[in-house]
């Protein structure tokens, strides 16, 4: 009960995980390490024990004041699109600057990683605009979702089974499909050309939680993959966003001690070759060798500006022309009338385009696994991630 729905010790913030002593500096107690086992021991407890607990609830607020349409007649249409922005706007910005105006304006953490961290403005500027991106994307996923049940083309559930199912399986499945997607994304050419975006961020923030390249958002919102494969209620498919829009926030702080603090992730940030997964299914890492638990006591953690985190500074000819090309290819039904090709190009073409202009052709970059292992890793994010994209460009015709 001391971590009722996240909470501990009932405070969302001004506590530290149950694991940390207090008496050592913020990051450097050992984070504890998950099996498997006590994943699937925990599970049933997956809304109770955990943050999902109120974004659950925000789940079903939204579901029942702002339903899915049913009538949809084009995968993009610019009433559903502006509907939806004008929803999720707020809602994931309002979340974030919640934390951020906590724990950086109010000071009401005690315990930040960087002692003597400041406020970047530009960085804050270059964060809320792929965010911004991020939001316009996930929209429109909603979009060609709608449009597939309207049509025919993909069946929904409304039974009290398929919902119960969503409610407590969206967030297991996510635990899990994160890490091979993110893992997907360390592919040499992929980190160089997309995933580079979001590690700009080396002292995160609650607004670089979802700061990513839009191919990265493409992939990231893959985690919708059992709504294309299986009768689904459309619950499943909000659920599954509103889990991935807000749980980046809070876990992206910077800060130990609040409600979802996340320092396995912040290591991932600072250290770049470990901690792939979230921290509840982070036994992935530890099977593949690339888990780390603490910041050690010797190393000094001082404020470090973010370079590259601004939209001052113009971006490279290299960024623009991926950027442009990649845009294509995700865009290549509305002027080739040919479903197998241009769904390959959705999916792929982000992939093949980075490997091509990429100088980096290493399979995974900075990791000490074997050839094997790297093509593994590879192998399960292209069907986690590319497959399902192309699926669903592929219904949409």
């Amino acid at each position: 009960m001391s971590n009722l729905f996240g909470l501990v010790n009932g405070k969302l913030i001004g506590e530290a995980p149950l694991y940390v002593n207090r008496l050592r500096r913020p990051g450097a107690t050992e984070v504890p390490k998950p099996t498997l086992t006590k994943w699937i021991r925990n599970s049933p407890l997956v809304l109770i024990n955990s943050p999902n607990f109120v974004w659950a609830l925000i789940a079903l607020v939204i579901y029942q004041y702002n339903p899915y349409p049913m009538n949809v007649t084009s995968p993009i249409t610019y009433d559903f699109m502006t509907k939806r922005i004008q929803l999720w706007l707020p809602t994931v910005l309002g979340y974030s600057t919640f934390w951020y105006s906590s724990l950086y304006s109010f000071k009401l953490g005690s315990r930040p990683f960087i002692p003597d961290r400041k406020s970047n403005y530009n960085k804050l500027a270059h964060n809320i605009f792929w965010t911004t991106s991020g939001i316009c994307i996930w929209t429109a996923f909603e979009n060609i979702f709608c449009y597939l049940w309207s049509t025919g083309r993909l069946q929904y559930s409304h039974d009290t089974f398929s919902f119960v199912v969503a409610l407590m399986g969206i967030p297991l499945w996510r635990s899990f499909h994160f890490y091979f997607a993110h893992r997907f994304l360390h592919f040499g050419p992929l980190y160089q050309q997309v995933h580079s975006l979001h590690h700009r961020n080396t002292d995160t923030d609650p607004y670089s939680g979802l700061c990513m390249h839009p191919v990265e958002h493409l992939y990231y919102y893959s985690c919708i993959l059992p709504s294309l494969l299986f009768v689904c209620s459309p619950f499943a498919l909000l659920w599954n966003g509103v889990h991935l829009l807000l749980s980046p926030a809070a876990s992206h702080s910077g800060w130990e001690d609040h409600f979802q603090s996340d320092v396995f992730h912040y290591m991932h940030h600072r250290y770049f070759e470990c901690n792939y997964a979230g921290t509840d299914a982070a036994f992935l890492d530890i099977w593949f060798g690339t888990f780390r638990g603490s910041i050690p006591d010797t190393e000094t953690l001082t404020h470090r500006e973010d370079a590259k985190s601004t939209l001052l500074t113009l971006p490279s000819k290299e960024f623009i022309t991926y950027l442009f090309l990649s845009t294509g290819c995700c865009f290549s039904s509305a002027i080739l009338q040919y479903p197998i090709l241009t769904s390959f190009l959705s999916g792929f073409g982000p992939v093949l385009l980075a490997v091509l202009l990429s100088g980096d052709r290493k399979l995974v970059q900075g990791t000490p696994m074997g050839l094997i292992g790297n093509l593994i890793h590879i192998l399960i994010g292209t069907l986690f991630c590319s497959l399902p994209i192309a699926y669903m460009n592929y219904l949409s015709y």
